[in-house]
């Protein structure tokens, strides 16, 4: 296995705690790699034996060209497929230790779990799988074979031409999904193939739902209407009817309207939901409706840094069509999903867009990603779901 010579600069991160390399960190070793080349990696001028495991592209475009699966304490020849199957088996046993992953979770979260690359959803009747990087995709038969054979359910693929092309990947045929079957927080879905984003159900948020469900709950105040705004499926507006609100308004840009009435009619909520098809800003120039509830979970504003600040400007934009919707008393529930954004940055994005308003804001709670989607830190790359509910007053 090739080895690669890192140069660490005074004061940088330690050696063992690197996710991933660049070229310019790289003193000796990645001229001749090929694309997907497993490769070993240790620091300059150290006599210490501790080696990290990694993958290797020398010709990606987007993104480090060296990522860490795991450190090695020992020289010994490396199984590619042995440790594989090893960090796939500790992914899932994390996940299926708590009651509320047993239906259905992310299983296996990237480099989070040493798997740089590799996203893998669990539904009630099938497994998706994406590959994103080609040190992994050099085993997508042997991923998709073991976690058939692990998890006796079938695995379908489901490409993400964007993220394949930044690693020079091809972009195969993606299988012909069946419509998804999810069950989250005791909520039913059903998610058609011609309807599926990303990797088929959004379950990064399951812990903030629920949050909301007992704000909910515990609020004396009648709460009779609510809307779901960027509603997808409508798991937020399921979970609140779930718990009390009387007739919700799911509001989405794509064509939801059978997914949304079949999920409705599914948990015994028939004829307590309709769907309006509209863009969100448009929609809030629009309405002449008031909420007791008001949930705002948009896609991402930004997929990188550069863009950081436009993306609050997005978001504080959008907040501002809310003070149109919400009323005294409300509850307002606001997630983001946008990397590079902290919590702060997002609570303050809601406060200018209120304060000049006739309304006050309390702050009732805050949520990050759930433990399926784990996290070592707060200021890693894969933290990137937020949650603030407020009441309106």
């Amino acid at each position: 296995m090739r080895e690669i010579t890192i140069k660490i600069k005074k004061g940088s991160k330690p050696f063992y705690y690197c996710k991933e390399f660049y070229e310019r960190e790289v003193s000796s070793g990645l001229k001749g790699c090929i694309p997907g080349d497993w490769v070993l990696i240790k620091e300059e001028n150290q006599k210490s034996q501790l080696r990290l495991l990694a993958i290797a592209n020398p010709i990606v475009s987007k993104g480090a060209p060296i990522r860490i699966i795991k450190a090695l304490s020992d020289s010994n020849e490396v199984n590619p497929e042995v440790v594989l199957k090893e960090l796939c088996m500790t992914a899932i046993k994390k996940r299926k230790d708590f009651h509320h992953n047993q239906k259905g979770a992310r299983l296996i979260f990237g480099d989070a779990d040493n798997l740089p690359g590799v996203i893998c959803d669990e539904y009630l009747n099938l497994i998706v799988l994406q590959i994103n990087t080609a040190g992994m995709d050099r085993y997508r038969n042997f991923l998709r074979i073991f976690l058939e054979e692990y998890l006796n359910k079938k695995v379908y693929f489901l490409d993400n031409a964007e993220y394949r092309s930044a690693e020079s990947l091809p972009s195969f045929s993606t299988d012909s999904l069946p419509e998804i079957e999810v069950e989250e927080n005791g909520i039913k879905y059903k998610v058609p193939s011609r309807n599926i984003q990303k990797v088929g159900f959004y379950y990064d948020h399951r812990n903030n739902r629920l949050k909301m469900r007992d704000w909910l709950k515990q609020y004396k105040k009648e709460c009779k209407n609510g809307v779901d705004l960027f509603s997808y499926v409508g798991a937020w507006g399921l979970n609140a009817l779930s718990e009390g609100i009387q007739k919700m308004t799911f509001v989405d840009q794509g064509d939801f309207h059978d997914a949304i009435i079949e999920n409705l009619k599914i948990n015994d909520l028939e004829g307590r939901g309709v769907f309006v098809r509209e863009d969100i800003f448009q929609w809030l120039k629009k309405t002449n409706e008031t909420f007791d509830l008001v949930i705002s979970d948009p896609p991402a504003f930004s997929k990188n840094q550069k863009n950081k600040a436009k993306a609050l400007g997005g978001y504080e934009r959008l907040h501002r069509g809310l003070v149109n919707i919400v009323k005294k008393g409300s509850l307002l529930a606001i997630g983001s999903c946008t990397h590079g954004i902290s919590l702060q940055e997002l609570d303050l994005t809601v406060k200018k867009a209120f304060q000049r308003s006739s309304f006050t804001l309390t702050l009732l709670d805050i949520g990050i990603q759930g433990n399926d989607h784990p996290l070592s830190h707060l200021e890693e790359g894969s933290s990137y779901i937020k949650f603030l509910c407020y009441r309106v007053l």
